[in-house]
Formats: structure tokens, sequence, C-alpha cells
């Protein structure tokens, strides 16, 4: 509007920062004082005159310069939001099915490696593995994740060489933006994720955020080691995790600055007790796991999951709410996290703060939408928002057809939402396959006023009280549905003193509400910081 279109009556903008045109009249300006002779440009209601080839040809190019910008900027994912991205499952190329660890590990790195640029949305490992070996539509990984990019590639071992071949393609139209492979000897692959990330980085605009306390690999082995050890974590049987507990030795034998090496040595310590099918750990799992992941953060204080874990511990073993508070911001501190956030959203629910909770839980399901849904409908559990419960329960169960979690937590919603009648049928059903849904019947049966069934069943597993993977709160459940106050905080002491990780809830879950000012409840809420 500065040259040929400044007498035009119509102005188009482009506001900053968006791409929705708006349209104005142009008022006349009155001459200014010290130029009263200069004409005051009326708007032309004309046709203007015809113009030479060469200036017509440089108008249409103007045009559709124009009309670019605009394009470029409705096809940017969101606006004003950063670049994102999904790191799919890179496929195992290798001859050998057993190299299946070294695809996976790496694509984990490359996930973490990209995190540590800034501006970059990274959608977590747990909602990108769900397309393993599935082959999608980039379009619907793109909405479903609600990403603009996607990274797919693919991973080779032959002999003592890595060949790695990486594509980014922009999700709207399937289109590449790059690509590249790499050919390396196995000793040295560890520099392909630094390498394969920055360049990533470069074509999304992103820029890292400075880590001085990260440590490079260098070792060859251990790098390995640790790959193979992150696999072994994920299997989760006892075989599996003491695996997993001699790679990351491993690792750190042949690199003791290994930080990430020493998270997992802790982390497939403390997992020992699930494998084992029990909630209860030995003193030395306990002791070796913590130290396990305080020697990880000495050594590289953005170790978020370490800190994760720490805050965790603490909560339970020690009920060290503050030293909990601490580690979680840490954790979070060191970058965007679903774990971080999903382990302070517990720290705030726990104490009634639940709108705090929220705005965690949301960050997490921004980088996590899949695997973070199970915390979101536990936390909307103890919440008492049952309906949202169940509907995030459902939309995993759609994913997951096979999965127990989601039918055990939605039978549990309806008995403490006060339908039992609704849950009794999938509780019947649910024990062939989880004979501790028998909890969950007498549960029912108590919330139905059916109390001679539920007080002859209880007694029946009370017998099994000290069998491994009893949970001495779920007797503390079923007593409260049964209105024995004294007999349901007893069995909550209990669990307490076992340091039960389902214990924290006494304050908050809303079948304990009765008893919230009994005196013995006011002293174990107390003695657990929960006052």
């Amino acid at each position: 509007y500065a040259g040929p279109g400044q007498a035009d009556e119509v102005i188009i903008s482009l506001p900053k920062g968006g791409y929705s045109p708006q349209f104005e009249r142009r008022t006349p300006e009155a001459p200014p004082a010290d130029r009263p002779n200069e004409p005051i440009l009326e708007p032309q209601t004309t046709p203007p005159p015809q113009r030479s080839k060469r200036k017509l040809i440089l108008a249409v190019g103007c045009g559709l310069a124009a009309v670019a910008l605009a394009v470029s900027l409705v096809m940017r994912p969101w606006d004003g939001a950063p670049p994102s991205i999904a790191v799919l499952p890179l496929v195992n190329l290798s001859a050998d099915p057993a190299n299946e660890y070294f695809s996976e590990g790496l694509t984990d790195e490359i996930t973490d490696e990209l995190s540590h640029f800034k501006s970059i949305r990274v959608i977590a490992r747990s909602s990108a593995f769900q397309y393993k070996g599935k082959n999608p539509d980039i379009r619907a990984v793109g909405k479903e994740l609600n990403v603009a990019t996607v990274l797919e590639g693919s991973v080779e071992r032959y002999g003592d060489r890595v060949k790695i071949v990486a594509h980014l393609e922009r999700v709207s139209d399937r289109s590449s933006i790059w690509s590249n492979t790499y050919e390396r000897q196995a000793s040295n692959v560890y520099t392909v994720q630094s390498e394969l990330a920055a360049a990533i980085a470069s074509n999304l605009k992103a820029r890292a955020i400075p880590s001085p306390g990260r440590h490079i690999v260098r070792d060859g082995e251990a790098y390995d080691a640790y790959l193979h050890g992150t696999y072994g974590l994920e299997e989760l049987t006892a075989e599996s995790l003491e695996g997993a507990e001699r790679d990351f030795r491993r690792a750190i034998a042949r690199d003791p600055e290994y930080a990430a090496a020493y998270t997992g040595l802790g982390t497939a310590i403390f997992n020992k007790a699930n494998a084992r099918g029990t909630a209860f750990r030995t003193p030395e799992e306990t002791r070796d796991s913590l130290a396990a992941w305080h020697k990880a953060v000495d050594l590289d204080s953005t170790q978020s999951t370490a800190h994760a874990n720490i805050a965790l511990y603490l909560m339970q073993y020690q009920w060290d709410w503050k030293g909990a508070d601490r580690e979680a911001q840490a954790a979070l501190a060191s970058g965007p996290s679903p774990y971080g956030e999903t382990t302070a959203a517990y720290l705030a629910i726990y104490r009634h703060r639940f709108a705090e909770a929220d705005e965690h839980l949301r960050r997490a399901l921004d980088i996590d939408p899949f695997q973070v849904r199970y915390n979101v409908a536990l936390c909307r559990n103890l919440e008492g928002r049952y309906a949202e419960a169940r509907e995030s329960y459902e939309m995993i169960r759609a994913r997951q057809p096979k999965g127990l979690v989601p039918v055990i937590m939605i039978g549990l919603s309806y008995i403490f939402e006060g339908h039992p009648e609704l849950a009794m049928p999938g509780i019947l059903e649910l024990e062939k396959r989880y004979p501790p849904a028998r909890f969950h019947e007498a549960m029912a049966l108590a919330r139905m006023g059916r109390r001679d069934e539920a007080l002859q069943l209880i007694h029946q597993l009370e017998q099994h009280a000290n069998d491994p993977g009893t949970v001495m709160h779920s007797f503390g459940l079923v007593y409260a549905l049964l209105g024995d106050d004294d007999t349901a905080i007893q069995w909550l002491a209990r669990a307490a003193d076992a340091h039960e990780f389902q214990a924290l809830n006494i304050a908050i879950h809303p079948v304990f509400a009765r008893l919230q000012n009994h005196p013995r409840m006011l002293a174990l809420k107390k003695r657990m910081g929960l006052d």
C-alpha cells in the first residue's frame, strides 16, 4: 500500500502471529499543516489503467507470493506453538531378530536427544511405540498424537557395521522434509543419535537447551550394554530384570560416569518386586535402587526419571513430602517429562491440590497422549469424577482390548460411584483371569447391602493376608464400604506400616470420606504427613 496500492479503498492485512486476514476501509486523512498544497488521495473507483505485460507479471508474482505466505502460515501445525514430532520405532532390518533391542534402544535415545532441544514438542516413547510393526498412515499418526512431523527409519546390523536410515516427514501432505543414511562401525554408533537429532532440530528451526552436566558416552560396549538393559526393563519379568541389572552394571564398569545406566540400574532393582507379583520390597532392594538413582543425579542433574523415582520413593517409603516436592520439581526442570508431570500430579492430589494436579496431567497428556491416560483416569477416580475416569479407561480398552487394568478400574469406578450392580457381571468374569478381583466382589456386595455375603468373602480373603501380592489397603476399602470404621482404619494402618503405595490416598479417597475426622484416622494421617 506504499506504492501502486496507496489509493486502494480497502486495506487487507495479516496480523502478526496470525493468518486470518483483516479488512478495513481507508479513512481519508487531512493534509499535514506544513504541506497545505499536497492533494488528498481519494479512493480510486475506476479500473486502473492497463499495465504493461512486465508489470502485470510482476503484480501476479507478488500476488502469488502473498498467497504462498498465507498458505505457509495456515499450514503451520499450530499457531504460535513449537514444532512437534513423534519418533516412530525404527524397523529392525538385521538378519538376527535378537537385534530388536538395538533398534528399540536407538529409537529411545533419539527421542531423548530431541527432548533436549528447545521449542520441539517430542511425543513420549510410550505413545509412539503403539505403532510398532503396524506401518501406519502418518496422517493418522499426526492426528492421533497432534504432531506436525514424524520420523521413520530402519536399523540394520551386519558384521561389525550398522546402517541407519532416517526420514523426517511432514504429516499434512506426507512430503519429505529431510532424510539421511548413516553407516558406522558398531563400536562408534553412539555418535549417530546426536548427529541425527541435531539435523532434525535444524530442519525444525529449533535450538538446544544448554545441558552442561550431560555426559557424552564414548564407549561402544557401554552403549550397547545400556541399550540391552533398557530392552530388558520393558519385559518386566524376573529373568529380564536380572539380565537388565547385569547389563547396566557392565555399562557402568566400562563407563563409571554413565548416569543413564545408573538410572536404569535403580529401576531394574526396584521393579523386581513387581516381577515377583508383590508390592513389598526387601530393605536391600529399596536401599540399592535409591543409591543408584542418587548416583545418577549426582553425575547428571538432568536425569529426569531418576529425580522422579527419588520423589516417589520419598513419598512412599519416608513420607517426606517436602523432599518429594523438591525432587519432582528437579525432574520437571530437566525438560519436558510426562513421568515427571504425573509424579508431580500425584504429589498434588494426595494433598488435595486438585487444580494443580490437573495442570500437571494436562501437560503430561500433551507429550504422552496414551500411556498417561492411566494416571489421568486413576486421579479422576480419587477425585470422585467417576464418569471422566471411565471415559479414559474406555479409550484405553479400545486400544488394548486384552488389558486387565481398564476392566478392573471401570468396575471399581461403578462400585465407588454407588452402582455396584453395573460392576458385578464384569467382576465375576474378571476373577477367572485375575483372582484379586474377589476383593472387588466383596466391595460390590458391601455396596449392594449384601452384608453377610461380603463378610463371608472378606473373612476368606483375610486368611491370605500375608500372601505375596495381597494389598492391605483393599481390606480397608471393603470394611469402609461395610461401615466398620475401626476395622477399616486398622487395615489402613497395616497398609501404611507396609508402605503400600495405595496407602498414600487415605486422606482423599472418596470411600474414606466418612473416616477423615475419626481420632485414629487423624493420628494415622499425622504420622504419614497427610494431616
